[in-house]
């Protein structure tokens, strides 16, 4: 005799919808705050001037709304006052039946036929129903149950509180509209100009094309999930009467793959079966973790501008990504993967197919945004790179791993799905965290290599050392790693993932293997976050050794100043003679170490001009302050190859002087007199106290 698989009630488990919604919600609402601070500030004002280009992209879904409402209720006229009193008692009993939280006003639109919809504003819903439909209710049998069934799904909306999502959605794809329509009519006046070109207009276009097709897909899908759980509500109450209904209406149309992903309301035929087979729910289309993916892309993309303009120490924006962006995004993949856990005969795969989706989504979604076109910058989005996608694919598989792993352990305890409250008070604020920490650090990863590729083209940033770098890629991921490495926030994060996978397998199995093996792989995990953090380059200040080619007294002063790193000799000395060493330095820590240099003595005693660099922050492998008889000074620790450029650069400028610069500022120039050998240097320079030695000493070290 074969065991009967336990059944699932579908609405126990959480749905991800709102929640592919609020990404949604997120993508437009960031687009229109920065294309409105954009206008703001083209016209000054501040924040005060903020607030109205705000309201003039999100006006227009608010009155989009308001006309759809007024349109659908007009010509219809309240059901009491129509003498059909047989047919207002049966909608009050089943009013009273389903108790809806508020008020709900039904009316008779005499244009609907055998179509009923729920519509109105939030605090104040409709219901209209058709006359044929109402006709239905002094009939016997079927008839009357097909009528019962469409009043009480109607009523299932109000009781839901959908109305309130349904103005959310259509606020959403209008403010999509209006705010790709404005920048894409900027664009179009750049190209009128002749500031932009045909080409860049025309992928702006399609551009745009794709953001309103994402939004229509994400609120069609929304609705079409309200539909379904309308169904489920509505079949409590019996659903033979529903499937009649739904029934009535199936046609070969509906069955179109496109048709279906189209359409506001599902077709007859996928109500059917999920009347008849609840359970089918529980897998959600792959292709809704792409949306919400996508809509997180462009979120993600969108709020880069801000750690861009707050630099490598910020710390705010990160936890901004983590709770706009990446908590929603992670809430949302695992509430569609636990639902699937309760499938039956579920596709193995789907956790690799899941994060396959993420992925895809998060860096198709990120070269979505308009905006950034406005602001002239570009490339935008993700970068394409293998460190950024690698860690990105990595961390959507391991996510998606651990959060399917979460629910298959549950529902071996669990698998009618009684107590999924008590799964979910656990495994949310889990999923959360980790899902937050994850997204805020590929964000950053890839927000850091962003700005790296918009500003090192930019004449002001060559003297930056991350712009002369050969590795920038993995520059970028030991900094990363350095910021969220070994803090507290990653081990609490791994604590909690070997936590949520090792205790429900020990309760299940009453054995300490798992456990002990989780712990091991959190240790190691951690020691790596150590090591990783530890081994991180350190932020150095640029310490420098030149050989002096030429000084002079600040007396011998010209009329103009010249290029100071110039190649030619005659155009050095003319700097030399024009560089004015009481004025502020511009190119203080931006002068270019492959060329010449001229410069003052820290206390303006003397000019220089300097060869390029010859030994750099690479060749120290310490610094210290230290007092000596007539001073302070820095005592330099040399790394081998140091050591040995040191000899080569001593023997070569016998009874010659070279020049040390901490940041461009020229600390001490002391004269060889003979070749010097040994792994530490002390270069006596002009601080004023053991403090002001300690602190560049610190900057050169990077502590």
């Amino acid at each position: 005799m074969t065991e009967a698989k336990p059944q699932v009630n579908p609405r126990a488990l959480p749905s991800e919808m709102i929640l592919l919604l609020l990404l949604l919600a997120a993508a437009v609402l960031l687009n229109a705050f920065f294309l409105a601070n954009w206008l703001a500030t083209l016209e000054g004002g501040g924040f005060l001037n903020l607030v109205p280009k705000l309201q003039m992209l999100l006006a227009p879904g608010l009155v989009a709304y308001f006309v759809i409402t007024r349109v659908r209720t007009r010509g219809s006229v309240p059901l009491a006052t129509t003498g059909l009193r047989d047919a207002s008692k049966a909608v009050t009993d089943l009013i009273l039946e389903v108790h809806p939280p508020r008020r709900t006003d039904i009316r008779l639109g005499k244009h609907l036929g055998a179509r009923a919809y729920v519509t109105g504003m939030p605090a104040k819903p409709v219901i209209a129903l058709g006359p044929e439909l109402l006709a239905l209710h002094a009939m016997p049998g079927e008839r009357r149950a097909v009528f019962d069934a469409v009043v009480r799904h109607e009523l299932a909306h109000v009781h839901a509180g959908d109305l309130w999502w349904y103005q959310l959605a259509t606020v959403l794809r209008a403010c999509n509209v209006t705010t790709g329509l404005f920048a894409l009519f900027i664009l179009w006046l750049d190209l009128s100009v002749d500031k932009s070109t045909p080409a860049v207009f025309a992928v702006s276009t399609l551009r745009l094309v794709a953001l309103v097709l994402l939004a229509e897909l994400i609120a069609r899908a929304f609705l079409r999930a309200r539909e379904h759980a309308a169904d489920l509500h509505a079949a409590q109450f019996g659903v033979e009467g529903l499937l009649a209904a739904v029934r009535s209406h199936e046609t070969e149309q509906t069955r179109s793959v496109v048709r279906a992903w189209l359409r506001r309301h599902p077709g007859s035929d996928e109500r059917s079966q999920a009347l008849t087979n609840p359970v089918r729910l529980l897998a959600s289309p792959i292709g809704q973790v792409f949306l919400g993916a996508t809509a997180a892309g462009i979120g993600l993309v969108t709020l880069q501008d801000l750690l861009l303009s707050g630099g490598p120490g910020d710390r705010s924006t990160p936890v901004i990504t983590a709770v706009l962006i990446g908590i929603p995004l992670t809430l949302f993949t695992a509430f569609g993967l636990w639902r699937g856990t309760w499938q039956e005969d579920r596709n193995r795969l789907r956790p690799l197919l899941t994060a396959a989706a993420l992925f895809g989504g998060l860096v198709i979604g990120s070269h979505l945004p308009l905006y950034t076109r406005i602001f002239n910058e570009s490339p935008i989005g993700i970068p394409i790179t293998p460190s950024t996608l690698l860690a990105l694919a990595l961390g959507s598989a391991g996510l998606c791993w651990w959060l399917d792993a979460l629910g298959t352990s549950w529902r071996h305890t669990d698998p009618t799905a009684d107590r999924v409250p008590t799964f979910l008070k656990y495994a949310v604020p889990s999923a959360a965290l980790v899902g937050g920490w994850l997204f805020a650090v590929l964000w950053t990863w890839s927000a850091r290599l962003r700005g790296v590729y918009l500003a090192c083209p930019t004449e002001e940033a060559q003297g930056v050392p991350i712009c002369q770098s050969s590795t920038q890629q993995s520059d970028i991921a030991l900094a990363v790693a350095k910021d969220f490495g070994f803090t507290f926030w990653s081990i609490v994060t791994v604590l909690t993932v070997a936590a949520t996978l090792a205790i429900p397998h020990h309760l299940r199995t009453r054995t300490l293997r798992p456990a002990a093996l989780t712990a091991v792989a959190a240790l190691v995990v951690l020691a790596g976050l150590w090591t990783t953090g530890s081994s991180a380059p350190r932020d150095r200040a640029r310490a420098e050794f030149r050989p002096v080619l030429d000084t002079s007294s600040p007396e011998a002063l010209g009329i103009a100043k010249r290029e100071r790193q110039s190649t030619n000799r005659t155009t050095q000395q003319e700097a030399l003679a024009a560089h004015d060493c009481t004025e502020p330095d511009p190119l203080r820590g931006k002068a270019d170490p492959a060329l010449p240099l001229v410069t003052c003595a820290a206390d303006a005693s003397e000019k220089f001009v300097l060869a390029p660099t010859v030994m750099s922050t690479v060749d120290i492998a310490d610094a210290e302050a230290s007092r000596t008889a007539t001073g302070y000074a820095i005592r330099i620790e040399l790394t081998a190859e140091g050591r040995q450029r040191w000899e080569d650069l001593t023997k070569a400028n016998v009874g010659k002087r070279i020049a040390f610069l901490v940041n461009d500022e020229l600390l001490t120039a002391p004269e060889i007199m003979q070749p010097l050998t040994g792994k530490s240097i002390e270069l006596p320079a002009p601080f004023t106290s053991l403090d002001q030695a300690e602190a560049v000493a610190e900057s050169i070290r990077g502590t």
